[in-house]
């Protein structure tokens, strides 16, 4: 009885460690004529292969777009099949398909694809990545892995909208880079509506010299570094500021655009970005818009100077801009009597609606009474005419009717002559 009892015991030890092992192992039938059993599978950075033919793998699903490659492999008993690695991008998108002809004699085998990474067009596509094992068709599992940018400078902008008309703004940039196990002297960007441009080291103050080339300058930062740096470059903004609807309205749109080039030019590290715009004195924002598919996170600072403050993340080597549209109230109301500038529609709208001093009517409104009247009256005058028939017995003094008609026409006529005036005076004065 006490054999049978190690017995059983030892049956049921068995049972369980195979229960585990079949729990880290899945079968999987790809087709009607294809087994396979799954022991391992996995992403990892470095495959190591030893003497035996086995490897040692550390798997992760964390990747930086800076890391060499991706390896995918999987560990699995089949005797012959065709295998297809499926790399599909964070959209969900097909990236790259690898399909190889296995055959594995002495079972378990290890089968590998991957993904170069590092400088390639996938390094510039962060976000969830998946890589599907199909045989046959089908799929056998899929593992997922995420690809993180590499952050190697900041750039904060700076913009003071001194004022809107004639236009004058001031802007600057202050770039950090970061370090990266590398070296640099000198830094290059590309302003297309700089001039006027100066450096200075941030910490010292220390002036450092631009070498400007048509939009393109060249920061010289001295010896080479590679602890990182921080440095500001300054300017004055043209070409970027307009008028909307004529000036008359106050309404303005300062644009900016930018090539997004990144560290020493590399244009694969994306850049975050954060801009501020000061309003002048009383201004209101209207709008902010990104250029180039931009998606711009903005928020408003109240106060006397209304400051509009974004931020966005730049994928290198595009060009990118954005459009604040804003009112200049301060403007408006020191050039109120130009307000009919270059629009004499305007300045006719406000000419008839001028008020008459103790008559409750306008300039537009006695015209149009006056012409009203004196055309009633000429043609009553008409009607009592003794070249008309006549049904009945009318008495009225045609001589006083007509008096009363000229009246009203002078002073139709008055109004028109003083409305030609005032406008003209109108624009007299806006023209000097």
């Amino acid at each position: 009885m006490h054999a049978d009892r190690v017995t059983s015991r030892l049956l049921i030890v068995v049972l369980v460690l195979l229960m585990m092992e079949l729990a880290n192992v899945s079968r999987v039938s790809a087709a009607s004529n294809v087994a396979i059993i799954i022991y391992d599978h996995g992403v990892t950075e470095q495959l190591t292969w030893t003497k035996n033919g086995n490897f040692v793998a550390n798997n992760t699903s964390s990747f930086t777009q800076d890391d060499r490659v991706v390896f995918a492999y999987v560990t699995a008993a089949v005797s012959s099949a065709n295998l297809t690695w499926v790399w599909s991008n964070p959209e969900g998108q097909s990236f790259k398909n690898d399909t190889q002809q296995v055959r594995c004699d002495v079972s378990p085998c290890t089968f590998i694809s991957y993904l170069p990474l590092a400088h390639t067009s996938a390094a510039l596509q962060p976000g969830l990545w998946t890589v599907s094992l199909q045989a046959g068709g089908a799929i056998l599992y899929s593992d997922h892995f995420s690809v993180t940018p590499v952050v190697t400078q900041d750039n904060y902008w700076e913009f003071d909208i001194l004022q809107s008309a004639p236009p004058r703004v001031r802007g600057e940039l202050m770039v950090v880079i970061h370090p990266n196990n590398g070296t640099w002297s000198s830094y290059v960007v590309r302003l297309w509506y700089a001039a006027n441009v100066t450096a200075h080291e941030y910490a010292s103050h220390r002036q450092l010299n631009v070498t400007t080339l048509q939009d393109t300058f060249i920061v010289d930062l001295g010896a080479p570094r590679h602890d990182g740096y921080t440095f500001v470059l300054s300017f004055d903004v043209l070409y970027s500021l307009v008028s909307l609807g004529g000036w008359d309205t106050g309404n303005f749109a300062f644009t900016w655009q930018e090539s997004s080039w990144g560290t020493f030019n590399d244009g694969y590290h994306f850049i975050p970005g954060s801009f501020s715009v000061t309003l002048p004195q009383g201004g209101g924002i209207i709008d902010t818009v990104g250029i180039n598919a931009i998606v711009l996170n903005q928020s408003v600072r109240a106060g006397s100077k209304p400051t509009v403050v974004f931020t966005t993340t730049l994928p290198p080597g595009l060009r990118f801009g954005w459009t604040v549209i804003y009112r200049d109230y301060t403007y408006v109301n020191s050039h109120r009597p130009n307000s009919t500038s270059g629009n004499p529609v305007t300045g006719l709208s406000m000419v008839l609606s001028q008020q008459i001093p103790v008559i409750p009517l306008s300039l537009g409104s006695l015209s149009l009474w006056a012409a009203a009247m004196a055309v009633i009256l000429v043609t009553t005058s008409e009607f009592l005419s003794p070249l008309y028939s006549r049904t009945g017995m009318v008495t009225l003094n045609r001589r006083r009717l007509r008096i009363a008609a000229l009246f009203l026409v002078a002073v139709f006529l008055g109004s028109v002559v003083y409305q030609v005036i005032l406008l003209q005076s109108i624009v007299a004065q806006v023209s000097r």
